[in-house]
């Protein structure tokens, strides 16, 4: 599925899926070239890299993460 985004005149076109965490589902948007982020406005281009997970296994685990820390912990 293809999502298209507007910030000012810019548009970008990022890719959606949804990732499932225990019992939550979450929008997840990228791809493996531009990296991963549950925010689409992280893939603007004016957007530094780091801010990106650059797989998606590495962002599930960040979100396993903040599931299993204790409410207010994470």
């Amino acid at each position: 599925m293809k999502l298209s985004q507007m910030k000012g005149d810019t548009k970008v076109a990022v890719h959606a899926q949804l990732l499932q965490v225990g019992l939550e589902v979450f929008p997840v948007y990228g791809d493996e070239h531009n990296g991963f982020s549950v925010d689409p406005g992280d893939l603007y281009p004016q957007i530094p890299n780091w801010c990106r997970y650059p797989s998606l296994d590495e962002l599930f685990f960040a979100l396993v993460n903040l599931n299993m820390a204790t409410e207010g912990k994470a």
